[in-house]
Formats: structure tokens, sequence, C-alpha cells
């Protein structure tokens, strides 16, 4: 295991092939953030990446994406109930000052 890996904490690994422009974007990228003074080695910019993209998956459980997929739903379920309540509550007020009407 190389000093890289120990020292980073990353221990599995992967081999994944790019197209021609692929791999110039990504060169792009990083000559763009080495002008700006920000020097980034090319595994991690792809780290990254796959961290966003991952991040953003609604179908793995603890994703942003899942979170706010399922918070979405419950707070649509409390706005009809909350709906609910309100049409119940004009529905009251009418009835008792009608009654006090009378």
């Amino acid at each position: 295991m190389s000093k890289r890996k120990n020292r980073d904490g990353y221990s599995a690994r992967l081999s994944v092939s790019f197209t021609a422009e692929q791999m110039r974007r990504l060169e792009e990228i990083l000559r763009v953030r080495a002008r700006q003074g920000e020097m980034q080695h090319k595994t991690d910019l792809i780290r990254d990446a796959l961290n966003l993209y991952l991040s953003h998956q609604d179908d793995i459980p603890g994703t942003r994406a899942a979170i706010t997929r399922k918070l979405e739903g419950r707070l649509d379920a409390v706005e009809e109930q909350l709906q609910r309540q309100n049409d119940l509550l004009e529905k009251m007020v009418g009835f008792f000052r009608k009654r006090r009407e009378a």
C-alpha cells in the first residue's frame, strides 16, 4: 500500500478508462484551477466528481437527494393535513357565527 493511500485513507482501488475528450476536459479543469491558485491532483478531481454524483442519487439511503425527497414527502403530508384542519376550522367558525346571529 502506498504512502498516499495510507495518508488519505483510501484503501480500495479501481481502474477506469476515459475517452480522449473526457481526459482533455479533466486536464482543462485542472489548468483553470491551477491558474486560480488551486492545485489539485487528477485523482482528487475525479473523487470529488464521484462524491458529488453519489450525493445526488435519491435511491441511495442517506444521500442528500434521498433525505430531501423524504423530507419533501413529509412536508407535503403536513401541508395537506394543515389545509384540512384549516378548512375544518373555517367551517366551525361559520357554524358558530350563524348560531350567534340566529
